[in-house]
């Protein structure tokens, strides 16, 4: 009796242990954090920012890149970029914007342009392959052409110049190879469907591009960038040819300083020129910049531009109108900007500019007049 007494104590001692250890069994392992993930993917990356800024014009604005407001806020962009660029292999990248910006730049995608687009835009979705020094990418991606972008937390102004907006591309969609010579020197070449574009214009030929960057040294870096093809832009024709030559150098005097200079020689066939005649228009622009970082949190930017509109083919392609009898005309602009930068993801800036144009392309209180003054104010937020 006493040996079955034990028998069952045992028996039962096993059971409640097993029981117990099924209760206190532990979890699953819980999936891996988002930061875990692209810590252990190189070339995976998740980055954005949101922007936003209040404009003030003494003007109806004119000539400007996203500037359209008069008195008032507005969210620029909010964007983000997901990209899996590794050194070696297959790789992706697409970067979504909404806000204001991203209406104006959608607009510009087609022709005849569609000025009640969206307020998003896929401001870059491309493929690419690397291997060794060579690199591959087909779909949409920025232009090798200027010394700004579309991000304004890389920008040290608020307003992009008139080169940016009004004589360079944004975007292109087609096909880019690039070969790492060193560090150096970087050639590129590609084929694609224009200025901006999404898909060619009916009846034009792709636009060709050529380029060259590099860094000789940590204290000057270029970039050279050469366009030609057909196009509706500029006027006239629509099959009329149009050439960009783009050159931007940088100069790092100090650590503190530096300077930027930005070249556009442009020209359009086949277009229709102020006289009433048909040839080819022609202008050239400079944009010059200086960068001071007082400390790590302050520095002073500022940028002088100059256009020679030979023809007038830029002020009237940015939406100015030429007064009657006037052939050519002459654009300056002199920006100056203070950014406050209180922690690494987190940029304020104040700007103040002025455009001066040689015919009365602006507008005030109903008058023409020659110059347009404008106070910006923007914060950025990038994670």
């Amino acid at each position: 009796m006493k040996k079955i007494l034990l028998a069952a104590c045992i028996a039962a001692a096993y059971g409640y242990t097993g029981f117990a250890s099924a209760q206190t069994a532990p979890a699953a392992p819980a999936a891996p954090s988002l930061g875990a993930v692209l810590a252990a993917t190189p070339g995976l990356s998740i980055t954005g920012y949101v922007a936003s800024t209040y404009t003030h014009f003494d003007t109806t604005p004119a000539l400007r890149a996203f500037d359209t407001s008069q008195n008032g806020f507005k969210l620029n962009q909010a964007a983000v970029t997901l990209a899996y660029l590794p050194t070696s292999g297959a790789g992706a990248q697409v970067t979504a914007i909404a806000g204001s910006d991203a209406k104006v730049l959608r607009g510009g995608e087609t022709w005849p342009f569609n000025t009640t687009s969206s307020q998003f835009d896929l401001n870059n979705a491309f493929v690419q392959y690397a291997t060794g020094p060579l690199t591959v990418m087909a779909g949409k991606y920025s232009t090798l052409a200027g010394a700004e972008v579309f991000n304004p937390a890389a920008d040290n102004e608020i307003s992009r110049s008139l080169l940016f907006w009004d004589m360079e591309p944004g975007t292109h969609t087609g096909l880019r190879a690039a070969y790492a010579v060193s560090g150096a020197l970087t050639l590129t070449a590609g084929v694609n469907n224009g200025w901006n574009f999404t898909s060619s214009p009916a009846g034009t030929a792709k636009t060709i591009e050529l380029g060259a960057s590099g860094s000789p040294n940590k204290m000057f870096s270029y970039s050279g960038a050469y366009y030609r093809g057909q196009s509706p832009l500029y006027g006239g024709s629509t099959t009329g040819v149009l050439q960009l030559l783009d050159l931007v150098g940088t100069i790092n005097a100090t650590d503190s300083l530096s300077f930027v200079g930005n070249v556009d020689i442009l020209s359009k066939d086949n277009t229709l020129l102020p006289d009433g005649t048909t040839g080819t228009g022609k202008a050239n622009g400079l944009a010059l910049y200086a960068n001071y970082a007082i400390n790590p949190q302050f520095m002073l930017s500022a940028r002088g531009e100059y256009i020679d509109d030979k023809n007038g083919i830029v002020t009237t392609n940015a939406g100015g109108v030429l007064p009657a009898g006037v052939l050519s005309n002459k654009l300056k602009e002199l920006t100056l900007a203070l950014n406050y930068t209180p922690m690494s993801n987190f940029k304020l800036t104040a700007e103040i500019r002025q455009d001066k144009s040689d015919a009365a392309v602006f507008t005030k209180n109903g008058a023409s007049t020659t110059k347009q003054t404008s106070l910006e104010l923007q914060g950025v937020y990038s994670f």
